[in-house]
């Protein structure tokens, strides 16, 4: 028995990226599963996600009450006790690992593929995590499944980022005027209708969170595109079967892939955490005794050497220690993207230091106090959105802080990982400061249709203000393409046509937000973009758990601080 809790510690971290519920019923002997016997209907998962939209899709659900949170944390303390219990006592790396997946199994209920393949490659990292370092259960549990309520009361969870100089006066905003709005059409991979917004000055950004040959009707339906901003995962969720060579093979090919189609655009890409194998795990770069086999150096030269052809002027240096990187795109104008794993809670090298990893945000601050120095303004550019309940709760508060003492010169904030369309509101008190755009994906994956997007940027004039003015989302429907057996990438919508909005800054956001708690029908668009369009989302709608849940999404951009949240739901409830 006390073998059994050894390696269930290790199958418990692996619920981070094996949502299924358990299974009842055994394994057929046919052809290998790679899901789930007796898996959830459809409808039950689309359920699921509605009613926990603050997590990243490999994320485990949270538990449906507090005493089952506490449930759960009090068997991962346990479990973890007794893991660390039978190493000291000298139990093999390769019985722990065998005994993992047989618990993987048999506890989890995901398939023998999967636990065959996902154990050994998260195994290493965890051991030696474990035999490095003096970690209490209560700490580990807090840190790695904090999304689920457990918590660590180890003050070395408590850091904070030191922010230079007084913030300065908040400056007025004017945005430019539209003068001209042209439909036209053009022939690309099948057909699509864009709207194209002619603005003094304005850019035309194209936003993507994953290529595919398919899409590229883009660039022969907007052939302007000033330049391209791609927030990552380029990797497929096989999590169970990646390997640093494959890994680098689709970053390869899908880099290539998008310069053959925008070979004179600038790119400006990130790396999400499908990137990295096995999947999620950056560890620090700060750490010295990270063993070489476990580093990412590997994957950081594989960015350099495709990143050195799409980002102008690319400091090698920043993205060889973690992947991120600062650059001058014109005078004026400064583009930063930085790694969110070193943020994201289901990254166990974290357990081993989780002080601002690679100090990633102590260099975001001094390249936004340089910016603002010089006059910049700048846009942020990331991968997962710092208000998922799965960032890390410390993490999420500094970079939190972050913008709102630099909200005078970011000006946009760009992320992907969840693979919905939807936005996230930072504040200052009551005051919205910034806004968190979040894209829909190029995955179908849960049950969405395929998107990208095109932002109208406000661009080279005197006094510009670098804000998004508009977007515009496009899909190519699944329902449709299967029924006719054509690809067509169509509209479904623009911002501020769809929601009456004037502009988009984040005041008017937050008005939408207020709006929408008011306005059920507003709202039900909303939701119709948050999932693509995609016809099981709409069959199933979104219930009223759901509605509170995504309206506090909105709003919140720091895990730790639900004020917002608390007075959105207020005054959807009074009506």
């Amino acid at each position: 028995m006390g073998r059994l809790f050894t390696v269930t510690f290790v199958t418990l971290l692996t619920l981070a990226w094996t949502s299924p519920p358990p299974v009842k019923s055994p394994v057929k002997k046919t052809l290998p599963r790679l899901t789930p016997q007796g898996a959830p209907s459809p409808r039950s998962i689309i359920l699921d996600r509605l009613h926990a939209p603050a997590l990243g899709p490999e994320d485990p659900l949270p538990p449906q009450d507090e005493a089952e949170a506490n449930v759960m944390c009090l068997e991962c303390a346990i479990a973890f006790d007794f893991l660390t219990a039978e190493m000291k006592e000298g139990v093999g790396y390769d019985t722990l690992v065998k005994e993992a997946i047989a618990v993987c199994v048999t506890v989890t209920g995901m398939t023998k593929v999967y636990c065959d393949g996902f154990i050994p490659l998260v195994a290493p990292a965890v051991y030696h995590i474990l035999s490095t370092n003096n970690i209490s259960a209560s700490d580990a549990c807090g840190e790695v499944m904090s999304s689920i309520g457990c918590t660590s009361t180890n003050p070395d969870r408590e850091w904070s980022v030191t922010l230079q100089g007084t913030k300065p006066p908040i400056q007025p905003i004017v945005l430019p005027k539209v003068y001209r709005i042209q439909r036209r059409k053009r022939r690309g991979t099948g057909e699509i209708t864009g709207t194209v917004v002619h603005l003094p000055g304005c850019w035309r950004t194209c936003w993507l969170t994953s290529p595919s040959p398919t899409r590229y009707g883009l660039c022969y339906t907007f052939p302007d595109i000033d330049y391209v901003v791609w927030t990552g995962d380029v990797v497929p969720h096989n999590m169970w079967s990646t390997s640093k060579e494959w890994n680098l093979r689709m970053v390869r090919e899908t880099y290539e892939m998008v310069r053959k189609y925008f070979p004179n655009t600038p790119i400006f890409p990130v790396v999400g955490n499908h990137e990295m194998s096995p999947i999620d795990q950056f560890p620090n770069p700060n750490a010295e005794d990270t063993p070489q086999d476990l580093a990412a150096t590997w994957l950081y030269q594989g960015l350099i050497e495709q990143w050195s052809h799409l980002v102008p002027h690319l400091d090698n240096s920043t993205v060889m220690r973690g992947a991120y990187y600062s650059v001058l795109v014109k005078p004026g104008f400064r583009i930063i993207s930085f790694n969110t794993m070193f943020g994201y809670a289901t990254n166990l090298w974290l357990v081993e230091n989780s002080q601002d990893p690679g100090d990633e945000l102590a260099w975001l601050e001094e390249e936004l106090n340089k910016a603002e120095a010089a006059g910049e303004l700048v846009h942020l550019l990331g991968h997962v959105p710092p208000g998922l309940i799965s960032t890390e709760r410390t993490w999420s508060r500094e970079y939190n802080k972050i913008v709102v003492r630099y909200e005078n010169i970011i000006r946009g904030q760009f992320y992907g990982h969840t693979h919905y369309d939807e936005v996230e509101i930072f504040h200052d008190g009551d005051r919205p400061v910034s806004v968190a755009y979040i894209c829909p994906s190029q995955t179908p994956w849960y049950y969405l249709n395929p998107a990208y997007r095109i932002y109208h940027v406000d661009g080279d004039r005197e006094n510009t203000t670098r804000l998004v003015l508009d977007h515009e989302t496009y899909i190519m429907n699944l329902t449709e393409a299967q029924e006719t057996g054509l690809v067509r990438w169509y509209q479904l919508y623009s911002a501020r046509e769809q929601y009456g909005m004037t502009s988009l800054t984040p005041a008017d956001w937050e008005d939408l937000a207020h709006r929408m708690a008011e306005d059920r029908e507003l709202f039900d668009m909303y939701f119709r973009n948050y999932v693509s369009a995609g016809d099981p989302f709409l069959e199933v709608t979104c219930d009223d758990l759901c509605y509170e849940k995504l309206l506090c999404g909105i709003v919140t951009s720091n895990r730790n601080d639900l004020d917002q949240c608390l007075a959105i739901l207020q005054r959807k409830r009074r009506l």
